[in-house]
């Protein structure tokens, strides 16, 4: 097979040709997959991140310490990097939209069935399964999100979208946590997740499967009626110059992720331990940080567009280490809520423009693949991020800890620098 037809994702010649001129995608089409894919990942951000802010009531009823939270919240990060890589498989080989509507039915019962649950090791273990099912949303939802915008403002479509929907997903949890847990208990916010999951999974139906997915597929089918054989599938890890790009993506999400589920665990209690506020204001502080989030996802992933993926994702890990070591360290209420508040925002430009990047790496019949790989890489460091700053919150309070996360973006720093230019070009002009 030429190395033409190796980036392009092709078959050999003696199969039907693909060219991405071939591939037409309206534009409804593709901002449908893109709000269907963010209605999840929204969701996702419902089902994960109401554990966060009702840390310690959980702790209170379940009569645990914040330890024990912290190793909870490790252990649904377990699942969540089995389900990252476990998932972007999967839609490689069924299908983006099926593997996406597998993935929002496990993660929205085993949230709603936690609401049920008042023994900790079951309520655990479905902790556990949710981030299984929870990892799905990206693992998947980026890569086709990706396969579907043209390539002008495919950061914008894939990361902005989806991660500003993220965004107005833990804004919905902190009013459910402020308004449905005051009345009726923090069961009923757990449980309360089953309705949009079915919702979005609905929604799932009407969407169109990916265009260049359908193409790939279509090529393997052919080419088994023209040689009369099964395609081999090529090994990920054999292809030349995959192991750079897959070391960018562990980079990238060792820092996204630790980062993400070191502060935002922990972001209320950080609050209420350090500046004394009550849990229902530290909520309603942090979804004013959300909110920052939801407009920073566009502004990140808007320039990264414009100016590139690279310059972009710098920018972006230099403003969020001054922001950290801002907010970790002062003392003023007032001074922390500007500064947590750009801290947790860019986290949607990190996350935005990192999630398009690593969608643009590999082939379409390895993306998703490629995808779960270097962002489940990242996800295995980030097992230990909840339990080690519920523990450093424990032991030295809660300035060291979220001090210590300013370090992690010295990672997103050396994975651009180290990884290519895709912004601007069709996925067939930088794809392995």
């Amino acid at each position: 097979m030429s190395d033409t037809a190796i980036k392009a994702g092709r078959m050999p010649s003696s199969s039907k040709p693909y060219t991405h001129a071939e591939i037409h995608i309206p534009f409804k089409e593709a901002l449908l997959v893109a709000l269907a894919a963010g209605l999840g990942y929204g969701f996702d951000a419902y089902a994960v991140n109401i554990y966060g802010m009702l840390a310690p009531t959980l702790a209170h009823d379940l009569d645990v310490s914040m330890k024990t939270i912290g190793l909870i919240g490790s252990i649904f990060l377990v699942g969540y990097t089995i389900g990252t890589i476990g998932f972007g498989f999967l839609a490689d080989r069924i299908g983006r939209r099926d593997a996406l509507g597998w993935s929002i039915i496990l993660y929205g019962l085993t949230t709603a069935l936690g609401g049920l649950s008042t023994n900790l090791y079951i309520f655990t273990f479905l902790r556990f399964l949710t981030g299984v099912g929870g990892a799905g949303e990206l693992a998947v939802g980026a890569p086709y999100t990706a396969e579907m915008w043209p390539k002008k403002v495919r950061a914008l479509g894939t990361g902005g979208i989806m991660f500003s929907l993220y965004s107005a997903g833990y804004i919905f949890a902190a009013a459910c946590a402020l308004y449905i847990v005051p009345r009726w208990g923090w069961q009923w916010a757990f449980g309360f997740a089953i309705v949009p999951a079915i919702g979005v999974f609905l929604l799932r139906r009407v969407v169109q499967e990916s265009a260049r997915y359908k193409h790939a597929a279509a090529e393997i089918e052919h080419y088994l009626k023209v040689e009369g054989k099964a395609h081999p599938r090529v090994n990920i890890f054999s292809i030349p110059g995959a192991w750079r790009r897959i070391i960018v993506g562990w980079l990238l999400y060792i820092a996204n992720a630790c980062g993400y589920w070191g502060i935002t665990v922990f972001l209320t209690t950080f609050m209420v331990q350090k500046f004394k506020v009550t849990p229902a204001d530290a909520i309603f502080y942090a979804m004013m940080f959300y909110i920052v989030q939801f407009v920073l996802s566009y502004v990140g992933t808007g320039l990264s567009d414009l100016l590139g993926r690279r310059p972009a994702g710098i920018l972006g890990a230099l403003i969020m280490i001054g922001c950290t070591i801002v907010a970790s360290q002062t003392e003023n209420f007032q001074t922390f809520l500007i500064f947590g508040a750009i801290m947790i925002g860019m986290l949607g430009w990190l996350w935005g423009v990192g999630d398009t990047y690593l969608s643009e790496f590999f082939r379409t019949s390895l993306r998703a693949t490629g995808f779960g790989i270097m962002v489940g890489g990242g996800r295995v460091a980030s097992i230990v991020a909840p339990y080690l700053v519920g523990w450093g919150i424990a032991v030295y309070g809660p300035t060291i800890p979220f001090l210590a996360t300013a370090g992690l973006w010295i990672l997103t720093i050396i994975g651009y620098l180290i990884g290519p230019e895709t912004s601007g070009k069709e996925l067939e002009e930088v794809q392995l």
